[in-house]
This record gives C-alpha cells, structure tokens and sequence, in this order.
C-alpha cells in the first residue's frame, strides 16, 4: 500500500524526505550533548554541621534523631548515614517511583519538628537531591606567573568566580587552596589579672563602711534580760488551777470511749457478716454465670455436630443418587446400542434383498419391489425415529435403497458411541471410587446407618442437657432466696446500731464542751509563756548574729571577689557576644521629612585592626575601675591559613576550581561557555593563567566525534557489501540515500522524546546502521529480481515492496520489541540503556518507512535499466559448497546437533569463567592520582613530597598539565567548609589528545618513575587511569559491610575481616576502615567519686568541651577590600596537651553559693587509644567498611566470590553481621533486570513471529537461532579477551532481536515451497540455495559496520565494544549456523506435508503478474 502510493507520488515522497531533512537539522543543532543520559537517582542527603563536635557525638545528638525522623518518609527504602568530626551526613534511598519533590518538602517537614530541640550550635540541615549534576563538570587550577598565593586568591574571589557563575548553565565553582586572611582575639591571663587589681580594690573600699554598723546594737540586748525574768512566776500560780479541772474531765471521757469501743466491735461484727453474705452472692452469680455459659456451649457443640451429620446424610444420599443415575444410563446407553446394532444388521439384510431384486427383475415387473419386501422394510422403518417414509408394493428399488440408506444414517446417529460408554463407565468408576455401583450404595447405606445412629445419640444427649439445666436453675433459685433473708436480718441490725451512734455523739458534744474551756485556759498560759521564750531567743539570736557578722563580713567580701573576678566574666563566649554587640550596624527604619523618607541607621562596624582593638566591650560601673577595651583582655593581630593548605599548579602557586553546571544544560554547551570564559579572562589579564585538569566537555567530543566517525565508516562499508553482492551501482545508490534518511528521521524522533545526545544514545545509533540497511536491501533486492524478470520499474517497485512488506514488518517488529520489556527494569539499568533502546527503535522503525516509501520511489526511477548479470565463480562455488554441507548435515542431524550443543555450553563455561564486570573501562585524557604518606605527617612536608612526584610526572611527554591540592573531606566537596587532609594530596594530570600509548600504559611508567619516592617517604599512591569510568556509578572495588553495635568490637571484627579479605588471591590495597583515625585519650569518670563533688559525667563532659571547643567567627571586620572574620581564642586553651588535660580542673558553685575547684584526675581516670574520624550507619546501626580494591589482571566477580567463600566460615558475635556490597552487589542487580528483559524479549518475539505465520511450530523453529548466536558471542568474547559485561548483555538481548531475521526469511520460504506442492527435503535445500544471498547481505552488512567500533581505538569506542563483539560474534557464528542447522531443526520436528496458510501474501511471479493485470 505504501509502496505503490510512493512510486504513483514520488513529489509526496521528496516533500516528506526535505521535511525530515530540515528537521533534522534543526534538531541536531538544538540537541544537548552529554556524557550519560539524564539519571534521575532517588537519592537524598540532608547535611548537617556541629562545630566542634566529635564524631560519636554528632552521631548522637545529630544523626540519630535524623535517621529516625526520616525512617517515616514516604517510599524510603534505606537509611545510611556519616557522622563525622564537625557534621552529619544522612543519606536517604527511595523508591524509584518516588516523587522526589513531593519527598523533599515531607523530609523538610520532618526536619522543622526536630530541629527546634538542637542547641544553637548545630547548623540547619541542608537537603540535596542526589544526580550526576552534583559532580564537577570541569576541575581548573588559576595561576600565574609570578603571582604570588595571596594575589592568586583575590583574583580568583573577585574575578574569575563571579564571571564563572554568571555564565549561563553554571550552577557554582568553588575554590580549593585559597589564601584565607582573618582576626585572631587572643584572650591573655596577664591582661585579665591587671583588670582583676582594679576591681578587687573597689570592693575592699566599699566594705569598710559595714564594720562599724556591727558594734551599735550590742547594748541593747542586755537591757531587755532583766524584764523577762520578772513574769514567769505569775505563770506558774494558772498552771495548777487548770491540772485539777483536767483530772475531772478525763474520767468522763474514758467512760464514754468503753460505750464507743464496745458499739464498733458490734458494728464491726456486722460489717463482716455483711461481707460473708456478699461474698457468698458473689460466688452463687458466678456459679450461675460459669452453668449457663458451659450449658449453652455444650447444647451449641451438640446441635453443631447434629447439623454436620444432617449434612453428611445428605451429601451421601446424593451421591447414591448420582451412581444409581449414571448405573442406569450405562445400561440403558448399552442396551440402546445393541438394539441399534441389531436393526442396522436387518437393513444390511433388506438392501441386500434390494439389491438382488434389482439383478433379478425382469423387464415385465416394471422394476418394482413387491409386497412382501415392502412391508419388511415398512416394518423396520416403523422402528427408526426421524424417518418418516412408507414404501409400497409398486416402490422401485431405487427408492427402497433411497429409504433405507436414509433409515441406516439415522440409527448410525442415534447409537451411543463407545467414548460415551466408557467416559460414563469412567465417571461411575470415579465417583465410587473404583468399588462399583453396588458395593458402593451398600458401603454408602452402611455409613447412613452409622450417621442417623449418632443423631439419635445426640438427640438423647440434648434431651438430658434441657433436663440438667432445669435442676440447676431450682437451685440457684433457693440460694438466692437465702441470701435475701440474711440481707434483711443485716439491715434491721444496722439501723439499732445508728441509734446508739447518736446517743454516744450527744455525750461526746457535752465532753468537748469542757474540754473547751480548758483548752482555752491552757492556751492563754501557754501564749504568755511563748511570748517570754520568743523575747528571750531574740535576745540570744541577736547575740549570735553579733558574732557572726564578723565572719561574714569577710565572707562577702570573698564572694564579691568572686562574682567580680573577670575571669569568669571575659570568658571567649562573652568576649564574642560583645564583640557581635558593639560590632552592630542595622537599620531602623524611615523617618518622613516634607515628603521624603530618609533612612535612620544605628551602628557601625570597625574598618582595621586598629579600630577592633580601641573597642569598648564593658563598663563595670566601679569606682576606680577604667572601661574595659579589646585590647585591655586580649591579643589582636592579623593571620591566615598559609600553613594549612597546599596547591600546586604546574610548579606554581595556585587555586583548584570545582565548577559544577544545573540540571538541564548541556554539558558539552557549558564546558565550551566556560572554556570560552577562560580564553576572555587570559586576554584581560596576561599573567593569569587557568589550566583545565579535568573536563567532561572535552571527553564527551572525543567520544562523539569517534562514535559519529565510526558511524561514517560502518555505512561505508555496508554500502561497499551491497556492491560486492548486487554488482550494480544503481541499486547500492538507493539503498545508500536511504541510511541517511534514515539517522535523520531517527535524530527528529530523538529530540521530540527527549533523548540527548549521549554515549548511550549515540552507540545505539551506531549499532542501528548495520542493521537499518537489511530493510532497504530486502526491499532493493526484491524490486531488482522483478525487473530482472521483465517487470516495468513502476511495477517491479510497487510488486516488490508489496511481497515483502510484511516479512520485513515482522522482522523489524523482532528486533525492536527486544527492547521493550525495558520498562519492567528498575533502577539504573533502565535509566542507563532506555536511551539506547528507544535510539535503535527509532532506527529500525525509520528504516522501514524508508524501504517502504523512498525506496520503491527511488527504485521506479533509477532502475529503468537493469542488465542481468549472472553470480560469480566464487559466489557459485559458495552455493555449491553449501548446498554439499547442507546435504551432509540433513544426514547427520544427531551429530550435528550434539557439535553446536557442547559448542554452547562450552563458550558460555569458559566466558563466565572470565568472571563478570559492571562497564568496560574506558580510556580518557585525564588520570587522577592520590598520594597518602603515613599518618601525622605535616602538611608541609606532605607538600614537598608531591612537589617531588608532580616534577617526575611533568616530564613524560603525554602530560600537558598537572596540578595538586591537599585532599579535601566529603564535607569539603560537598559543602565548600570542612577539613583537608595534612597527609594525602589529589593530583589531577591533562593529557594531550592526541597521546599515541593508552592512560594503563602512561600509568605504569608513572609508577615507574615514582617509584623510588614511594619508597623512601612509605607512601601509598592510588592512581584512576579513567575519570570517566562508567563502572563507578555501580561502586569500585569490593566492600565487606561489619554490622554491629559497639565501635570496638567494629573495629576488631574489621581487622580480622582484612585479614582475611588481603589473604584472597586478587586483592590489593585492603583497608580495615580505620585508617582515617586519630588518637584518642579516653577519659573514664568515677561516677561514685564524682558525685561526692556533686557533678555527673555530663557536667564533667560540658566543662571540658568548653574549654576544646574549637573557635567560631565571631563576628566580621569590614574594610574597603575585603571582609575578615573574627576569631576569640583562650591562650592557654590553645596550647592544651593530652597531659594538660589530665591537669585540668572542675568548677562548680554548692548549694551555700560557694565555689569549689576539683581537678580532673580526681574524678577520672585516662586511657590512650584510637578511634574512627567518622562512624558509618546504615539503617539505624553501626558499620565499618572493609575494602578493596582489584589487583591488575583480575575480575571482580571472582575475586568477590572468593572472598565471600573466604568469608563463610568466619564466625561472628551474637548481634554482629557481615554483607558483601560493592560493585558486584551493583553488577549482579543489573544482570538480573537484563536476564529479566531477555526472557520477556524471547516471549514477545516468539508472540510476533505466532502472529506473522499464524503458526506454532515455525516461531519454534526459528527460536532456535537465538542460541547459536549467543554461541557466537560467548565466542566473540572470549577471542577478544572481553569479560561478560552489564553492556555484552545488552548485546546478546539486542543480538536475539537480530538473528530471528535470518531463519524467518528461510523458514519462511520453505513453507512457501512446501504450499506449493514441493517435498520436503527439496524445499529445505532449494530454499537455504535461493535465500543464501538476501541472509549473507544482511548480516555482512550489520557486522561491517559494527566492526569499526570493534576496532577503533578511540575513546568512546571501549564502551560499545563488548556489545559489538557479542553482535559480530553472534551473527557470524548464528547466520552459518542458521543455514545449516535450522534446516535440520526444520525437518526433524515438521513431518507432514504443509499446507498453504490462509491470508499468506503470495511471493511467486504468475501471481504477482495476476495481481498487476488485475489492477
């Protein structure tokens, strides 16, 4: 159909071919170039900082109540986290269905409702979503000649980072190795002291006034003794009056307690028989509660087993039912069929009586039957249902014949058939259980009996439970009624004894009455005595405070030296406070004059070092003491972090810029903006120098322009085999218009999908041109036979497309639909190939438009002429030779079969044997280096010791840049704060573009050269040969995760596990996780010893970290140039040892306001030791990280098998466990989704093929190409020493889409040949002879064009390269073997003689010829 609408409007055609074209280009030009395809990782990390705070610390005061507040955030699948000195980092996996702006907003939340319980120190967590966009695009080193580190600096601070970030696409660039200039404070004891002189002489001048106010008020206490001594007598006289009226009165009152005692011993007597009756209520209630309820559940079990026996009786009564029916239609069904047979033997009698009368009659009996013979048949039809004839005595015999075939197919109809028979003998047979009709019904009877025996049974036992349940209910009925009596006899005893109550309280109001007026006497005696005692102590107490006043004196005087001593008031965090105080500029706000607002500010801030000194930061308000300046408590100069860094920049000063772009950009767009920014700074400035150490920009050409050069070349030389094949240069023409048509309209559909252009993408792209020729030359090949035949080009272009239209739809279905169960992948498989996938897809489907339309349009004019030409000699010999092979194989199918078997089993043995591997490495023209010397070395001597290595580096000719840096933490890399490492420098080396020796070649004599540095200094080099190693996406290396508890049982488990790990054949550079430690001294606190002095191990903690604390900008010093941060230091903190700590001492003030000092090694003991820099988490528990990395020549999929087996009998503490993760974990989830993709590949392609031949048995024939080329490719791999990689895998999926064309196209002209009329054995051999050629081109065509990649060695082409050895691999060895074998599988399981398959298209010539003069 398109076919002929492209060849009757070829200008339809041309229009739609510029359209793609303009597109294309269009698109080309607007599409993002790339290094991987866009990765949406479900990643999240929040970070967070603590100054100051070590690691087991942050972990729990920070990470601990992080983890748990995320572990109830939506689709989150795992929690690991870091807590290391100073920060906090939580890393947070999800779902891949995630939403992971809606998880970011739920996590903030989540955030908000812990942080408000941190202390101030703790900085707000930071949250980042996790993509590839977060590595640095470009690494830069700025210098210059002559330039020293601090102009360095500013130029890099004011100039080249701001112009950097204001490009667009650049998300940041921050410096490493800047010159860092800041105000120290250093708070000296001798300036506190001389302060201390000042105020203690005010306090001694203001005491004096208070020591002569203490003499006064002593003679007045003496005067006031005599006065007391002259009104105790009187007292004494009242005393006696009241005793006697009290004696009176007591014996009243014990007469009335013995009625009161003897009343509550009856009431107590009722109220215990009051208990006993209640008591005994209580239990007849439960008695009656616990009777009903086991009376009801047994009447419940006994009616449920009845109800269970009624339903068994049921059942079984219907299944006596159903046997007896089936025993009835079998001996009805049987005896119907013997009377059928019966009749039918008399109808054979009749039409032979027919017959012979026929033979018999004469011309004079008018060809009649007779009575007698009539009235038989009438008899016997009488009995056959559904015929309804009556013969007569004059009937022919023609007739009679007629009536009784007719009689004899009725009863032929109506007789049971034997499966009837005996599918009903099978079904009485199954539902008796193979004992027979009448054993069953009585074994059957038997169990009735048996079951209405037990109804009778539980019907009896119903009988009694109604009976018992009637007796108990008479008994609780006399028990209540007993109860009831008691009751009342209780309450008419109750009643008696109020009355008594009453007349008891009445003499008890006349007792207290007296009692009263007593009461009243004594109190008045005792109110005198009271106020004589009272002047008396105050007179004595007065005495005392006169005594006292003295020592207190003196002990104000103390306290107010305390309170006063500036020792405790000029402390780091006060000094800080004020200095942000007096260092204050902000405005108020407006003021409105005549219309005019004009803004009111309050404060300002210090322009220099000088100004920061003269600041006032306290007035004492005391006489005689001055106003406290900055430079009266402490030291203030200038300083930097000169000594704290290290770049190194082709043996000059200089800065180390990370640059990294936002999401969205191009990343080949955004290194040319910034290369372009670079080359604008260097005109501006001719001293400044910026180099490029590392450059994703740069890669990602040099991958493109290889893959697009390959791309070139594989079309060439698929073009060159459509010459070899077809001899013409007209039909290649076609064919060769047609592939970039093809890439074009492929590239359109990139870009309106939103595929970038990427490694992936483009080695997809660079696959499809092998393979997007096959439709084109299936089509050509078709229309050039035709013409060959005497076809006009307008018919030969509309016949051909036409016959072969569906076979290369279903072919290219195939190939395609490999690629669609990507969508049931997860995780980076998917993100990674779905590029890829859809970039093939788009070829594929492209070229079968093009065969469809340009080609025919194309074909009907360019091969107005066609010449035949005959094979050649070699092509001939070729059939020849094949057909002979084809011939001895047809003979020896077994042994064939059992070659290409063990051929199979053998390749795939030995290519995983190999071992597996995530990505190929690929080649690059930058290698990064790290250098670790041994731990506590200076950052100094680390230094020179890097300098020494990058001048040996600097001479190998490959090198064009090379710089270093002093190797930052993550909080570093991630954040722009955090801490450099004095021992371990990064080195970054550029390398020229158009090196001859690969980055594993220049990294040897590396090494080589190094090596006596190595040696000498105990040095530790890393050196990464690619920084763009696709493999690191999966980890590097091999991981063995120590889960637990406590940290020092971590870290013991982690030195055995090393162990054990450095004792595996292909390991190299072991590390137990403990080498980032430091020394700790550990202090234990005496928790009884400390208590006596009143502090707790917490209080002990919060006095020693105060005085470790690190210090923190106070505030800021603005001047014209720049901004400097403030720093307030104690002296004597910052000189702090591990033995001057062991001297330190406690303060605290007791509960009487006094101080007390205790020194720490009272209260403590101390302990040397070594602890991790950082504590891992994953998961809410502890781990350490033993790791390794692979030695030269080794895999990681064995050498990680090795491990675990070494591991396995390695026995752990209770609680404690051992994961293997690491890159084999990532490989092993990656082949698992690609395993999964090829078998639901295999089953829609065996689908595609069921619905194109509308058959069974030939997709299962063809299927079984797909093994030989996967022999193929194990093949390929192990000739080119590859290992079975994540990317080979995806080469034997694709290569199972491919190698499917071949046998459709042979498997299908056999059947074809086979419709026809043609034999078997024929048809396979004529067909492997005739479709030879078309399978030839075809894969000739795919593996040239992939063999460029194979061969390249060009960066870029060691991506690919696995899957186009698997593909060569695979085509070579499945197309031969397709030709041979398939033909053998062919005749092995197709027996009969096909037949021709409805709604097939037909491909023979006087069909085809039909069909045109039809039209």
């Amino acid at each position: 159909m398109l076919g002929k609408f492209s060849v009757k409007k070829p200008y339809t055609v041309l229009v739609a071919v510029v359209l793609v074209i303009v597109l294309g280009v269009v698109s080309m030009m607007k599409m993002s170039t790339d290094l991987l395809p866009n990765i949406s990782l479900p990643y999240v990390i929040v970070m967070t900082t603590y100054p100051g705070a070590s690691p087991e610390t942050v972990e729990m005061t920070v990470t601990q109540p992080v983890e748990g507040s995320m572990a109830t955030v939506s689709n989150i699948e795992s929690i690991s986290s870091v807590s290391s000195e100073n920060y906090s980092m939580v890393i947070l996996e999800f779902a891949q269905s995630a939403d992971m702006n809606a998880v970011s907003l739920e996590i903030r939340e989540n955030l908000d409702q812990i942080k408000s319980y941190w202390s101030d120190d703790i900085g707000n967590p930071i949250i980042m979503k996790l993509n590839p966009d977060m590595l640095p695009v470009m690494i830069a080193a700025v210098g210059g000649e002559g330039m020293t580190n601090a102009e360095v600096t500013d130029i890099t601070q004011n100039t080249v980072i701001p112009d950097l970030e204001s490009i667009e696409g650049v998300a940041s660039a921050s410096a490493t190795g800047l010159i860092e200039e800041s105000v120290n404070v250093i708070i000296r004891q001798d300036k506190i002291d001389a302060i201390n002189e000042q105020v203690f002489g005010s306090i001694d001048e203001e005491l004096k006034d208070a020591e002569q106010q203490l003499a006064d008020g002593r003679q007045e206490i003496y005067d006031g003794q005599e006065k007391l001594n002259d009104s105790r007598a009187d007292l004494d006289e009242s005393r006696q009056q009241l005793n006697d009226s009290q004696e009176e009165l007591d014996k009243n009152k014990k007469e009335l307690e013995d009625s009161r005692q003897k009343l509550a011993d009856g009431k107590a007597e009722l109220a215990e028989n009051k208990t006993k009756l209640e008591e005994g209520k209580n239990e007849l209630s439960s008695k009656k509660s616990e009777s009903t309820e086991k009376l009801a559940q047994a009447e419940k079990e006994l009616l449920t087993a009845k109800a269970d026996l009624e339903a068994s009786k049921v059942h079984i009564s219907s299944q006596i039912t159903t046997v007896k029916s089936l025993e009835d239609g079998i001996k009805k069904a049987k005896d119907g069929r013997q009377a059928i047979d019966s009749a039918l033997t008399g109808i054979s009698a009749l039409q032979s009586a027919v017959s012979a009368c026929i033979t018999t009659n004469n011309p004079e009996d008018n060809g009649v039957i007779g009575e007698d013979l009539a009235n038989r048949i009438n008899t016997v039809l009488s009995q056959v249902s559904g015929v309804s004839a009556t013969l007569a005595a004059d009937s022919s015999p023609a007739a009679a014949k007629q009536v009784l075939s007719a009689a004899e197919s009725a009863l032929k109809a109506q007789r049971p058939s034997d499966e009837l028979i005996t599918n009903m003998e099978a079904s009485l047979n199954a539902n008796t259980g193979g004992l027979g009709a009448e054993a069953y019904i009585a074994s059957m009877q038997s169990v009735l009996s048996e079951i209405e025996g037990n109804i009778a049974k539980l019907d009896s036992g119903l009988t009694e439970l109604y009976k018992g349940n009637l007796t108990a209910a008479i008994e609780f009925a006399n028990a209540q009624t007993t109860i009831s009596l008691g009751e009342m006899q209780i309450t008419t005893a109750e009643a008696q004894i109020e009355a008594s109550e009453k007349q008891l309280e009445s003499g008890q109001k006349q007792i207290e009455s007296g009692q009263e007026q007593i009461d009243s006497g004594w109190e008045q005696l005792r109110e005198g005595e009271e106020q004589l005692n009272e002047s008396a102590k105050k007179l004595q107490d007065s005495l005392k405070q006169l005594a006292e006043s003295e020592e207190d004196l003196e002990e104000n005087r103390q306290n107010a030296y305390d309170q006063a001593d500036m020792n405790g008031i000029l402390t780091v965090s006060t000094v800080k406070s004020l200095l942000a105080a007096q260092n204050f500029s902000m405005p108020a706000g407006y003021v409105t004059e005549d219309g005019i607002d004009y803004l009111v500010r309050v404060g300002d801030k210090p322009e220099d070092v000088e100004a920061l000194k003269k600041m006032p930061i306290m007035n004492t308000e005391m006489d005689g003491v001055d106003i406290i300046y900055l430079e009266d408590v402490a030291d203030v100069f200038m300083t930097d972090n000169s000594a704290d860094i290290y770049t190194n920049v082709n043996g000059n000063p200089g800065v180390m810029l990370t640059i990294q772009k936002q999401t969205g950009y191009s990343t080949g767009d955004v290194s040319d903006r910034i290369k372009e920014k670079f080359k604008d700074l260097q005109e501006e400035n001719e001293k400044l120098t910026l180099i490029t150490l590392m450059d994703q920009g740069i890669y990602i050409d040099l991958v493109m322009d290889s893959i697009i050069n390959n791309v070139l070349v594989g079309a060439l030389l698929a073009i060159l085999i459509l010459i070899l094949f077809l001899k013409d240069i007209r039909p290649t023409m076609v064919v060769a218009v047609s592939i970039p048509i093809s890439l074009i309209t492929a590239i359109v559909c990139m870009y309106f999908s939103g595929v970038t252009l990427n490694v992936i993408s483009l080695s997809g792209l660079a696959l499809g041109v092998g393979m997007l020729v096959d439709n084109s030359i299936v089509v050509i090949e078709n229309i050039y036979r035709l013409r060959g035949e005497g076809y006009s080009a307008k018919e030969a272009a509309i016949q051909g497309a036409g016959e072969v239209a569906g076979a290369i739809l279903a072919s290219t279905l195939t190939t395609v639909c490999v690629f669609l169960p990507i969508v049931f992948t997860e995780g980076i498989t998917r993100q990674l190939f779905v590029d890829m996938g859809l970039t093939i897809a788009y070829s594929l489907l492209a070229s079968l438009v093009v065969a469809l339309t340009v080609v025919p349009a194309m074909a009907s004019g360019v091969l107005s002429k066609v010449t035949p030409k005959e094979d050649g000699r070699f092509f001939g010999g070729l059939i020849k030779a094949y057909e002979k092979v084809l011939a001895l194989a047809l003979k020896t199918k077994p042994v064939v079969f059992l070659l290409v078997l063990v051929l199979l089993v053998g390749s795939a043995a030995a290519a995983f044997a190999k071992g597996t591997a995530f990505m190929p490495d690929m080649d690059s023209t930058q290698i990064s280096m790290t250098v670790t010397l041994p731990k506590d070395t200076p950052l100094s001597h680390t230094g020179e010791v890097t300098d020494e290595i990058l001048y040996k580096i600097a001479e190998i000719d490959e090198v064009v840049d090379i710089g270093a840096m002093a190797n930052a933490s993550s909080l570093t890399m991630l954040t722009g704060n955090g801490n450099s490492s004095t021992n371990e420098t990064a080195v970054y080396i550029s390398l020229d573009e158009n090196k001859k020796r690969t980055n594993e070649v220049i990294a040897d004599e590396i090494e080589n050269r190094i090596s006596d540095i190595v040696e000498r200094e105990e040095a530790e080099i890393a050196i990464e040969t690619s920084s763009m190693d696709m493999s690191a996406m999966g980890g590097s290396g091999i991981t063995v995760q120590i889960e637990g508890r406590e940290l020092d049982t971590l870290q013991e488990l982690a030195k055995e596990v090393a162990g054990i790990v450095e004792g595996v054949e292909g390991t190299t550079e072991v590390s137990d996780g403990l080498e980032e430690s430091t020394g700790e001294l550990r202090i234990i606190v005496d928790r009884d010893k400390a208590i006596e002095h009143g502090f707790t191990v917490a209080q002990v903690f919060q006095q020693i970290q105060g005085k470790l604390a690190a210090a923190t900008s106070a505030t800021s010093l603005e001047t014209e140039i720049r901004d400097y941060d403030v720093y307030v230091k104690n002296a004597e903190d910052m000189t702090l040892t591990r033995e001057l700590v062991k001297d330190l001492t406690l303060d605290r003030t007791k509960n009487d306001g006094s101080k007390e000092t205790v020194k720490l090694s009272e209260l403590a003991t101390f302990e040397d030791t070594e602890t991790s820099m950082s504590v891992n988490r994953l998961n809410q528990t502890r781990y350490i990280p033993v790791t390794a990395q692979l030695a030269d020549g080794y895999n990681i999929g064995l050498v990680s098998d090795a491990v675990e087996k070494a591991l396995e009998d390695y026995e752990l503490p209770d609680g404690y466990t051992i994961e293997m993760t690491g890159e084999n974990e990532t490989i092993t989830d990656a082949m698992q989704q690609l395993y999964l993709m090829l078998i639901l590949a295999l089953i829609f392609m065996y689908l595609i093929m069921v619905a194109q031949f509308q058959s069974l048995l030939s997709p299962f024939i063809i299927m079984f190409t797909i093994p030989l080329a996967f022999t193929g490719g194990f093949l390929g791999l192990l000739i080119s020493g590859s290992e079975v990689s994540v990317i080979a895998l995806i080469g034997f999926v694709m290569l199972s889409g491919i190698i499917v064309n071949n046998g459709i196209v042979l498997v299908d002209y056999i059947n074809q040949l086979r419709a026809q009329g043609m034999e078997k054995k024929e048809a396979i051999m004529t067909a492997g002879r005739t479709r030879m050629r078309p399978v030839l081109m075809t894969a000739m065509t795919t593996i040239l064009a992939l063999s460029t990649m194979v061969f390249s060695h060009d960066m870029g082409a060691d991506m690919s390269r696995p899957m186009s050895v698997v593909t060569i691999g695979g085509l070579t060895y499945g197309t031969l073997l397709t030709l041979i074998v398939i033909p053998c599988i062919y005749d092995v399981f197709s027996r009969g003689k096909e037949r021709g398959k409805r709604g097939r298209k037909k491909l023979f010539l006087k069909e085809g010829k039909k069909e045109q003069a039809d039209e």
